[in-house]
């Protein structure tokens, strides 16, 4: 019984939390229905004993006086009010009616001058077992418990004591007294001990309802402030964008222009520089995307070796250009099941990372297979490897965390904002792949990548299209409120061949489309007022249906992304890099042409 209690306490831990006597009184009003049952049988064998030796209509008098306090029991012993404050009547209550339940079961010794002995000792065992059950129906409150265990075993051990014995010269009686007063003593000493079990169930179950609050709290807490933060970043990023983008696209149009060779030396530093900034905000749309759970795996049989050269050939500049060698071991056509384009960013941002907290010595991007177990599939660890200045022990684990650095005290903008090994975590997670990282002081850093070997033939290698970078010529129609945006994609566009209409509006952009319908749009998502790029998408398709249509914007926000994921609309991100927005569009229009 003891046991039911202390499980309805553990299940309301996530409730708020009652003291032990409204436990108590809930588990005896839960039992009501159950208990009467044994306890009639009980009277009604006490009641067939007696009648042989006693008159007829006493003893059924009793066992209708027993049977009206167990339906009053019934009838009155109700769940406690929730308010331990209001708990004191209904605890007086079940203290009286089990009081009243004692006393009628106790008046059964009046038959004991009637009785045999091996009659009183069967009434003795009964009673004394109702007694037993009774610790555990009570769950051991002292008061209740007391009220009805004293007057039976009481009434037990003087009649013993009383009524002669004449068996075993008369000291029978007078050993019975005794032991069922030793046997009281004992069942109050556990009934003690039931209920101190019972309320420390409760005082635990307390301690984890607050402890369970103050976690909700904290969890709370802490989702409100990763939504902040989410936020945050994404309006930051929107405003940083913006000008970036402007910047971009003039600068792209500045390398088509005969410039002498000192002007082309500033657009390359101009180039490098927006390029930088604009890694750094990727890093923050990429947390966004994960954020949001927009970044999907499209995972596939894939050329590791092609890849691992290709980033060999694409960082060797770098490690050079601060005295290191980037070493590369991949055996040939090797293959991995895998998305390209995420594993392709963990390793540049590895290569990344290890490139910039290396002063001197190598760099090793390498490959290898791990033989299979017992039937395992076979698997591919990738390596990438520095003679740099290690990470200590305690901060290994903080390296994968968003913005964390080490040796940046001055936040230097060219060692990134501390969002690549973050990245890597989290696109890994999403590929399944295992990383584990070792580093010694003094000695290097080695990072390991282990995911799953090519199961099925390796695709053909991709050819060569020297028209990567171009774009058809095409009537494109730009939408943007900012006329810096506007002027610069135009000048992008027409040195690329292109026919440009500019709208700074829906509305203006209906009516030029009516004019003269492009074939391409080219739509910012935030515009003036309650306009967005989503809206006057849907509006020139319905004048030109199937028109195709990239969207751009500067909004890195979670819902933004989802938005257009839903409209099926390829959304690209400032700062667009020129040849990404090209290849972007020419990609668009095949696919009107498919």
């Amino acid at each position: 019984m003891m046991g039911a209690g202390m499980q309805a306490s553990a299940e309301g831990a996530l409730s708020p939390p009652h003291s032990a006597e409204h436990e108590v009184l809930s588990l005896v009003a839960r039992q009501v229905g159950l208990i009467p049952w044994p306890v009639f049988l009980a009277a009604v064998l006490i009641m067939s004993i007696a009648m042989r030796s006693y008159p007829t209509g006493l003893v059924i008098g009793w066992l209708l006086l027993v049977t009206s306090v167990l339906i009053l029991r019934w009838k009155w012993l109700v769940p406690p009010p929730d308010d331990d404050g209001a708990l004191r009547p209904a605890l007086h209550k079940a203290i009286a009616l089990s009081g009243l339940n004692g006393v009628t079961h106790a008046l059964c010794v009046l038959f004991f001058p009637h009785m045999t002995e091996l009659e009183r000792s069967v009434l003795t065992m009964l009673l004394a077992g109702l007694s037993s059950g009774a610790v555990g129906s009570t769950s051991g409150h002292t008061a209740i418990y007391a009220a009805y265990t004293v007057p039976v075993m009481g009434g037990l051990a003087l009649g013993w004591a009383i009524v002669p014995s004449h068996a075993y010269q008369g000291w029978l009686g007078t050993s019975m007294s005794v032991l069922i007063v030793m046997y009281l003593l004992v069942l109050m000493s556990l009934a003690r001990g039931n209920y101190q079990a019972l309320q420390r169930a409760v005082n635990l179950r307390q301690r984890a309802f607050h402890l369970n609050r103050e976690l909700r709290g904290a969890l709370e807490a802490a989702e409100h402030a990763n939504v902040a933060k989410t936020r945050f970043l994404a309006s930051a990023s929107h405003d940083l964008r913006q000008p970036l983008h402007t910047l971009a696209l003039f600068s792209a149009s500045l390398k088509t222009e005969n410039l002498s060779g000192r002007a082309q030396d500033i657009v390359g530093h101009m180039n490098t520089a927006i390029r930088a900034l604009g890694e750094q905000l990727s890093g923050l749309l990429d947390l966004s995307k994960l954020d949001a759970g927009i970044i999907q795996a499209q995972a596939r049989a894939m050329h590791l070796t092609r890849l691992l050269r290709q980033l060999h050939h694409e960082f060797t500049p770098l490690a050079h250009s601060k005295g290191l060698r980037l070493v590369l071991n991949c055996p040939e056509a090797l293959g991995v099941h895998s998305d390209e384009v995420h594993l392709s960013r963990i390793v540049r941002n590895l290569l990344d990372n290890a490139i910039k907290y290396c002063d001197a010595g190598t760099v090793w991007l390498a490959a290898e297979t791990v033989p299979a177990l017992d039937g395992a599939p076979e698997r591919v660890r990738i390596k990438v490897q520095d003679t740099g200045r290690g990470i200590p022990t305690e901060h290994q684990k903080q390296v994968f965390e968003e913005f964390f650095q080490l040796d940046n005290p001055e936040r230097d903008r060219t060692k990134g904002l501390g969002l690549g090994l973050s990245i890597v975590q989290r696109l890994s997670q999403l590929l399944d792949i295992r990383v584990t990282l070792n580093s010694e002081i003094g000695v290097g850093t080695q990072v390991s990548l282990e995911l799953s070997a090519a199961m099925s033939p390796l695709p053909p290698p991709p050819t060569t299209d020297e028209a990567e970078a171009s774009v058809p010529m095409c009537h494109m129609l730009v939408i943007d409120d900012e006329t810096e945006v506007r002027e610069a994609m135009k000048a992008l566009l027409t040195s690329r061949g292109c026919r440009v209409t500019l709208a700074a509006s829906t509305d203006d952009a209906i009516r030029l489309a009516a004019q003269d319908p492009p074939d391409i749009a080219l739509v910012d998502f935030r515009l003036r007022a309650e306009e967005n790029g989503i809206k006057a998408i849907r509006k020139l398709r319905q004048q030109q249906p199937g028109l195709p249509a990239l969207l751009v914007s500067g909004d890195t926000a979670p819902d933004r992304l989802r938005e257009a994921q839903e409209e099926g609309l390829q959304l690209l991100h400032k700062p667009v890099s020129a040849d990404n927005l090209l290849h972007a569009i020419r990609l668009a229009l095949e696919e009107e042409e498919n």
